[in-house]
C-alpha cells in the first residue's frame, strides 16, 4: 500500500533539491559568518580589479591631455585622490556585499530547515517500515561474534584458537 504522506515528502525534497541544487544546498556547507566573509572578499577583488581597469580607461581616453600636463602634475595628490577613490569605493562594495551575502544566507537558511525537518520525517517513515516489515524470528537463531585484532600481529588469543579451528577443519 502506498503511503500518501511519505510520497509528499518525496515529492518535496525531490523538488526542493533540484531547484536549489545550485543554491541552498550549495550554502548549507557554509556557516554564516563564513559565507558572508567570503563573499566579501570575492567582492572587494572583484572591485578592485573593476576600479583599476576604469581609472586604466579613463588614463587612455585623456591620454593626450595627461601627456601635456604631465610636467605640472602634483604626482602626491593624484595617488592620494586614485588610493582614496579606492578606498571609498572598496569600502561601498563591501558594505552592500554584506548585506547581500547576509540576507542570502537567512532566506536560504529557511528553506534548509523545512528541507531538513522533511528529510527528517522521511528516515524516520523508512526505519518504522522497516521495522513493521521484519519478519518475527520464529526459532532463535546461533549468533556467531568474529572478534578482529586491532594489532598488525594479530596477538589475540581468541583469534588464534579461531584460526587453527578453521585450519584443522580444512584438513
Amino acid at each position: 500500500m502506498l503511503n500518501e504522506e511519505k510520497i509528499r515528502l518525496m515529492t518535496r525534497v525531490t523538488i526542493y533539491e533540484k531547484n536549489e541544487e545550485f543554491g541552498s544546498l550549495v550554502l548549507a556547507r557554509y556557516y554564516r559568518e563564513d559565507y558572508v566573509r567570503l563573499g566579501c572578499i570575492r567582492t572587494v577583488l572583484v572591485a578592485t580589479v573593476t576600479y583599476w581597469l576604469i581609472v586604466a580607461t579613463y588614463v587612455f581616453y585623456r591620454f593626450e591631455t595627461l601627456l601635456r600636463e604631465i610636467n605640472n602634475m602634483d604626482y602626491i595628490s593624484v595617488i592620494g585622490k586614485l588610493m582614496l577613490g579606492y578606498v571609498i569605493f572598496a569600502g561601498i562594495m563591501y558594505f552592500l556585499a554584506f548585506l547581500i551575502y547576509h540576507i542570502r544566507y537567512q532566506k536560504a537558511k529557511r528553506g534548509l530547515i523545512e528541507y531538513n525537518r522533511n528529510l527528517k520525517k522521511l528516515i524516520k517513515m523508512a526505519e518504522d517500515e522497516e521495522y513493521e516489515d521484519e519478519p518475527e524470528p520464529e526459532e532463535e537463531e546461533e549468533k556467531i561474534t568474529i572478534r578482529v585484532s586491532n594489532s598488525i600481529g594479530g596477538d589475540d588469543p581468541l583469534l588464534d584458537e579461531m584460526m587453527k579451528d578453521e585450519r584443522g577443519s580444512q584438513e
